[in-house]
């Protein structure tokens, strides 16, 4: 039995045809230059899986990059958690002093507190994406969110070199000009003119220099993220991450070896676990990035 209204072939159950008429009107036999519609739609065309694909996914849901994205959570956990015990520590001693001290007493309150960065932030959201995104069973392929997050993170870092260079070509400038027109300068450094000058042209440059070092190492690993998206979404070989990007991790984690000398002298023993949290995470992030140079160079060499 065919339906009058649309030519199907009516359902042997008695339904209604798709179209909505009911099966009191139907034909024993189909209209003549009938011709049924497509009962299903052509699936949208593949995505080719490359070997790249596998790779990707295979670094990043193994243990070494967990334990880099745990590691991190846990440092800016720790960090923000001792810098508001810090915090309240330091309001509860001058709350103390003041209910004891003389009326009109002056108080100078000082933090030792560890600011998040914002980039921090994005670079441990896109980690966590990226982890998730490879750990899905269900598609051979990875989501680009967590490399968006650090592209976003390259470009902020990009603007706020890019303004701090400038401020400083500023300053430079304006202190060139004052010491120009200053005859002594003895008055504000109590050094002579000529050390004086040479301590804060010292000081302008070698800020001048890192700057743009660190502008320059922003501008590639900008480059570097945009490969490994290209290598997510079409399976193309990525590029390897730059040797100085290890470099200055390793430069970062004897900053942090300082930074936490310098609590143990202060008697800041609050913060000095973030310290800690930071070396370790620092070093697995050295091995996390030295093993993903390691597979992009095994795909390299077998010419995937």
């Amino acid at each position: 039995m065919y339906c009058t209204n649309c030519g199907r072939k009516l359902p042997e159950d008695g339904s209604p045809c798709v179209c909505g008429v009911q099966n009191g009107n139907f034909n024993t036999q189909p209209p003549q230059n009938f011709q049924a519609l497509p009962q299903y739609y052509a699936q949208p065309p593949v995505r080719p899986v490359t070997p790249v694909h596998g790779m990707l996914k295979r670094f990043a849901s193994s243990k070494l990059f967990f334990m880099c994205a745990l590691l991190f959570t846990v440092q800016m956990v720790v960090s923000a958690v001792s810098s508001v015990i810090e915090v309240f520590t330091v309001l509860q001693n001058q709350a103390y002093l003041l209910e004891r001290a003389p009326i009109g007493t002056n108080f100078n309150v000082k933090f030792n507190v560890n600011i998040v960065p914002v980039q921090n932030i994005l670079v441990l959201i896109g980690l966590w994406l990226l982890y998730a995104s490879a750990k899905k069973t269900d598609t051979p392929f990875m989501s680009t969110a967590g490399v968006t997050l650090f592209k976003v993170t390259e470009i902020l870092q990009i603007v706020g070199c890019g303004i701090f260079c400038g401020m400083l070509l500023l300053i430079g400038l304006l202190v060139l000009l004052a010491s120009s027109g200053a005859p002594n300068v003895t008055n504000y450094t109590g050094l002579p003119d000529n050390i004086a000058i040479l301590i804060v042209g010292i000081a302008f440059v070698v800020g001048l220099v890192l700057s743009v070092l660190l502008l320059l190492y922003s501008v590639k690993m900008l480059g570097v993220w945009t490969s490994l998206q290209c290598a997510i979404q079409v399976g193309v070989l990525p590029k390897k991450l730059p040797g100085y990007a290890l470099a200055l991790q390793g430069f970062l984690i004897f900053c942090d070896v300082a930074a936490m000398m310098a609590f143990f002298v202060l008697n800041a023993w609050i913060l000095i676990p973030g310290s800690l949290c930071s070396i370790a995470a620092r070093v697995y992030v050295i091995r996390c990035m030295a093993a993903y140079n390691r597979e992009v160079a095994g795909m390299e060499a077998g010419s995937f």
